[in-house]
């Protein structure tokens, strides 16, 4: 039973990033093209969603902003879940000298305003995916280290884990053996808070003007520079908001579905 919901779930990730993916690379109609002639079009065969002020096909310029988003939910993933594993595994099984401090840097960062640190790393190293994507992983990784030093040291206590050590296994040996998969179900949850989280922050950054290029689309830009039409072209506005929003809610959806025991 839980193979296959997990399989299904395996399943539908791959097809979503996959679709994320092609749209972010693919688009019907070249989404900088201007054509002054085509302004605030309405939707057609031709234009799936109309055109804007500049009659850019807004459809390709959603699709071509779905890159920066994919690219911050990949870095901000990977990144995270990596340094919370060493970190909570240095915290839980660390001697007090190494899990005292990253503790300590772990409790401390659940205090960092995201809004704040990315505004830091803008003002060093400039506006861009980079920066934004830094500043997500800074504020991330501590839930995931401490929700898995947490769960693996009441694992500790499980007859299992106590009768594999018995056996001979080593530390490493049980935390991957017995830990990871019996933690995986709440870390999965923090995944899919963090992957639409990600999505909301990078086009919160995006509105604000931290993305590299103003002219890139960009969700956040996009509602940024369409700001000024949200009464006469509401659609516009609509848009970037609407696709925003449904990605953040599926990839929260998906990943933070409950894992069932057989």
């Amino acid at each position: 039973m839980s193979g296959a919901i997990t399989g299904k779930r395996v399943g539908l990730i791959i097809g979503l990033v996959a679709l994320m993916v092609i749209v972010a690379i693919w688009q019907p109609i070249d989404p900088h093209a201007v054509n002054l002639g085509a302004t605030l079009q309405g939707p057609s065969l031709q234009h799936w969603l109309g055109t804007d002020h500049l009659g850019r096909d807004v459809a390709s310029r959603l699709m071509a902003g779905a890159q920066p988003s994919l690219m911050a939910i990949v870095i901000v993933l990977i990144s995270s879940l990596g340094i919370g594993l060493v970190a909570g595994i240095a915290i839980g099984f660390g001697p007090p000298m190494i899990s005292n401090p990253v503790r300590w840097l772990a409790e401390t960062a659940l205090a960092l305003p995201t809004l704040i640190v990315a505004l830091l790393l803008s003002a060093l190293f400039g506006a861009g995916l980079i920066a934004i994507s830094a500043a997500l992983v800074a504020s991330t990784w501590a839930p995931y280290a401490l929700t898995i030093a947490g769960l693996l040291e009441r694992l500790r206590a499980e007859t299992y884990w106590i009768a594999s050590m018995a056996l001979g296994s080593t530390t490493m040996d049980a935390i991957r053996r017995h830990g990871l998969p019996n933690a995986w179900p709440m870390i999965g949850a923090l995944a899919g808070a963090d992957a639409g989280r990600a999505v909301i922050l990078v086009a919160s950054l995006g509105f604000l003007g931290l993305s590299a290029d103003t002219g890139q689309p960009e969700w956040g830009a996009m509602i940024h520079e369409y700001r000024l039409f949200l009464f006469s072209e509401p659609r516009l506005v609509l848009a970037p908001v609407l696709t925003t929003a449904l990605t953040a809610f599926f990839l929260n959806r998906i990943l933070d579905r409950p894992t069932h025991k057989q």
